[in-house]
């Protein structure tokens, strides 16, 4: 039964606020409020605070190389103007009305950093509306493409912070101040985009100074982070395999003949993987993402891959086995040897063809009788023996030692090079604050 009674008083009260609203008391508050009395191009006597909210909807394009955020929205304007106020009892209890923005006066506002065109905001068709306290709401949308500062540095892993700014250039901080009427951007509305993730938003006023005028300023500061999963399996990992590849050119034998083929193949992989990634990198100059850095730097290790394999493939090859650059022979006692765990022992084949520091020849006479020669070897011979005996290798395994010292070398350095990358990528960029 108490329901029943409580439903039929919903139904009156819901009937006497239908009957509130007539036709005939609204036309009478419209004659009233804006009479010959009214100009709509006169502002308010006192300093009008306009209170605006950013609503965002949706991120429409983020391009670097045109340093542009496409945005959409609307802005929520609210300000008071006395001269719209009415008594509501004397109107069938109306509070508030709705006008067109030709009959009223409203705050010129426009977004100062946009890049196609800065039109004041609103439409002629647009309605606002009037409270009987004399407030007014303004709810005008906008497609805004704006000017944004990119930071590629540390891409794909990085976060960008770009601005929507309001203000009006018609009247000064005396006649007119834009207030927030939140801290952050409204978001309830936004639609997920699918490259770029929205971390967080703020609200930021300023003053403008211009020819001495100070002009009041609102920003609508929003930072949003990438989607990094795309980037990191379409781009990271195929680029740091491939980088890893240049390393087992040392590990081919020289007899198989394939290491110049080898490396030139994956020179040229190397080159066309990174030409596809460079198109999908961000084109700008005003800085070098690192992940750029490390494309040239892998370029130049497979380059230096290269030049090494034919220099060695030419030692390898040397028709002269025994001819050991000297350089070559004081790199290997030092360094090669320790590498590849060589000692420098003689091995006694090699100690039997040594030639001794005399050579005893016999020989006969006419007569038959036997006589001795002998005869000292000269002094750039006896040099070349002693050298020979202190260097047992010969150029095929000093060829063998500097792929192995090589395969060592290029492994650190990439692999130290590419955790650093990586990490540096993973943990250095964070969002403004």
């Amino acid at each position: 039964m108490k329901s029943i009674i409580l439903m039929l008083a919903l139904c009156l009260i819901l009937q006497d606020s239908m009957e509130d609203f007539t036709t005939e008391n609204a036309t009478n508050i419209q004659t009233a409020i804006f009479g010959t009395s009214y100009n709509k191009y006169v502002r308010p006597s006192a300093t009008t605070i306009v209170g605006i909210e950013l609503n965002l909807l949706s991120i429409n394009e983020m391009d670097v190389k045109k340093q542009i955020m496409s945005s959409s929205g609307w802005l929520t304007i609210i300000w008071e103007d006395p001269r719209l106020t009415w008594n509501p009892s004397v109107y069938g209890d109306i509070k508030y009305i709705y006008t067109k923005q030709d009959k009223i006066w409203r705050p010129e506002l426009i977004v100062d950093n946009s890049v196609e065109g800065m039109s004041p905001l609103g439409h002629d068709e647009l309605f606002f509306k009037v409270n009987h306290t004399g407030e007014v709401r303004w709810d005008p949308p906008g497609h805004y493409v704006t000017h944004c500062d990119f930071s590629i540095t540390y891409y794909p892993f990085d976060y960008q912070t770009c601005s929507v700014e309001v203000t009006s250039f018609a009247f000064t901080i005396e006649a007119l101040t834009l207030n927030s009427t939140y801290d952050t951007v409204n978001t309830e509305d936004y639609k997920a985009n699918g490259e770029w993730i929205l971390h967080s938003s703020r609200v930021e006023e300023h003053f403008l100074t211009e020819h001495g005028e100070k002009f009041s300023q609102l920003e609508f500061k929003v930072t949003f982070e990438r989607r990094a999963k795309y980037y990191v399996t379409n781009v990271i990992y195929p680029l740091v395999l491939v980088s890893l590849l240049t390393n087992l050119v040392f590990l081919l034998p020289a007899d198989s003949g394939e290491k110049i083929s080898y490396i030139l193949t994956v020179l040229l992989a190397q080159a066309v993987l990174l030409t596809l990634i460079g198109n999908s990198m961000p084109t700008t100059s005003v800085e070098t993402p690192i992940m750029g850095m490390y494309i040239s730097f892998v370029l130049l290790m497979a380059a230096l891959a290269t030049i090494i394999t034919t220099l060695n493939l030419r030692l390898y090859l040397r028709t002269d086995q025994k001819a050991v650059p000297r350089w070559l022979k004081a790199f290997t006692f030092l360094v090669l040897l320790r590498i590849n765990c060589r000692t420098a022992k003689v091995k006694e084949d090699d100690k039997a063809l040594v030639v001794s520091n005399e050579d005893t020849i016999n020989v006969e006479d006419v007569n038959g009788k036997g006589k001795t020669l002998k005869r000292m070897l000269n002094r750039p011979s006896q040099t070349s023996n002693k050298e020979d005996a202190r260097f047992p290798f010969q150029c095929k395994e000093v060829s063998a030692f500097l792929d192995c010292f090589f395969f060592y070398l290029f492994n650190i350095v990439l692999i130290i090079t590419t955790l650093v990358f990586l990490l540096v990528l993973a943990v250095s960029d964070v969002p403004s604050s």
